[in-house]
């Protein structure tokens, strides 16, 4: 039987469809070897507003989420577990005491550290007059209920005490680092400096606060990690002169006491005359020090970057892209499993849809021990835009993710589940 010109310029039409797929899906099959649910859940009961998660992941397994929920005139700080990777969460327990109004915007929104068998919680809230407090609260039974929360600044007006993180120690240390305006003055206008505050008591009460650092990025949020050997690593965003804006490490050798010079992670030169409100993101992995961030250095596009250091921050390997070609990519976050694999997921939109308008969605890449990255992958494409996204990646693989989705309405919160694709 012949076939028409027509019939078999269709059937060369079909079968160039069908091999473009394939090598779509083998490409971005190969990418990253990781399979993801369906679709996304939310953990929150519908209609309970919910922003700005963390994601903790015990070696046992347990999923704990914190998050920000309710109305913004009225947020409240809930901490939800899931003992059955995800399929679903208790009920959540609210951790600021009643009255208390959480703050929460942006990169400025609490977080959360597990060590040993203590849960512990930072936060934001308002301290009246027109002031602003750093809490901390820590929980001793898994997260079934949290302690009265405690301060961790040391002054007696709470005026700027913004963008804050924190890091705990099996042996009971708890380090929180923020953004500050007391005296002494940054040199340059426009900057801040960077705290520290320390308990040597599992959070029950903190010491003096220390100053690590001025000329700060006023609205990027630092990162606090501690190494094995005691080292504390602090990461922020510098504003050398000229402002030219790029990230720094310094470490501390004395438990926070006394910080060496920081260590300039990677001359972007990013010059820009404000703050672009994207800090780094830091994780420790035996003895490799992490540092992921995004900068517009290259004056092409947003990128985020990622280095490392095996030298206990005293140099940093050669920076490499980790977001390309996703397009507007910022605010990542790393996370290590307990079998050693790294992951950091970031925000940004894909370049082939929509002529590079497509929503805000999460991507992910693997980090391999030779520094080698995956090829970026996006979690979830959805509809809404995706901000914020975080990640806990577990052993063989298994990886959680969640972020917030904003419309006219409402936040909510949206976790979903991916795993190694086996061969």
């Amino acid at each position: 039987m012949k076939l028409s010109k027509t019939c078999l310029s269709h059937a060369f039409a079909i079968a160039v469809v069908g091999v473009v797929a394939l090598n779509v899906a083998c490409r971005a099959r190969s990418s990253a070897d990781f399979l993801f649910d369906p679709a996304p859940v939310e953990p929150f009961p519908t209609g309970v507003a919910a922003r700005h998660p963390k994601l903790l992941l015990t070696a046992s397994g347990t999923l704990y989420l914190l998050a920000v929920t309710g109305p913004h005139e009225n947020s409240q700080l809930s901490l939800s577990m899931s003992h059955n990777g995800g399929d679903s969460f208790m009920r959540p327990v609210k951790i600021n005491e009643d009255g208390a109004i959480v703050r929460s915007h942006g990169e400025n929104s609490p977080s959360l550290a597990f060590s040993g068998a203590t849960l512990y919680a930072l936060w934001e809230q308002n301290s009246p007059p027109g002031g602003v407090d750093l809490m901390v609260a820590r929980s001793l039974d898994f997260g079934h209920s949290f302690h009265k929360p405690v301060r961790a600044i040391d002054k007696t007006k709470s005026s700027f005490n913004s963008f804050s993180t924190l890091a705990a120690t099996p042996d009971g240390q708890v380090y929180v680092v923020w953004l500050d305006d007391r005296e002494p003055k940054s040199e340059t206008p426009g900057t801040f400096s960077l705290y520290l505050a320390k308990s040597q008591d599992g959070g029950k009460t903190f010491g003096k606060n220390i100053r690590v650092a001025s000329n700060v990025c006023p609205c990027c949020r630092p990162r606090v990690e501690v190494g094995s050997q005691g080292e504390v690593f602090v990461a922020w965003r510098h504003v050398f002169e000229g402002n030219i804006r790029d990230m720094v490490v310094a470490t501390s050798r004395d438990g926070g006491e006394i910080f060496a010079p920081p260590v300039r992670v990677a001359v972007d030169n990013w010059q820009i005359n404000g703050c672009p409100d994207s800090g780094p993101a830091l994780a420790l992995n035996s003895q490799r020090l992490y540092v992921a961030w995004m900068t517009e250095g290259s004056g092409q596009r947003s990128e985020v970057r990622l280095s490392w250091s095996d030298d206990g921050g005293k140099s940093f390997a050669p920076a490499l892209t980790a977001s390309a070609p996703v397009l507007d990519a910022n605010h990542p976050a790393l996370s290590v499993s307990h079998d050693g694999r790294v992951l950091v997921v970031f925000q940004g939109r894909d370049p082939q849809e929509r002529k590079g308008w497509s929503p805000l969605r999460p991507y992910m890449v693997e980090i391999r021990d030779d520094g080698k990255l995956s090829s970026p992958i996006a979690v979830h494409d959805g509809r809404e835009s995706a901000s914020y996204p975080v990640v806990a990646f577990g052993s063989v693989g298994r990886s959680f993710f969640a972020w917030t989705e904003s419309n006219n309405e409402a936040n909510r919160i949206l976790l979903a589940r991916g795993r190694k694709a086996t061969r």
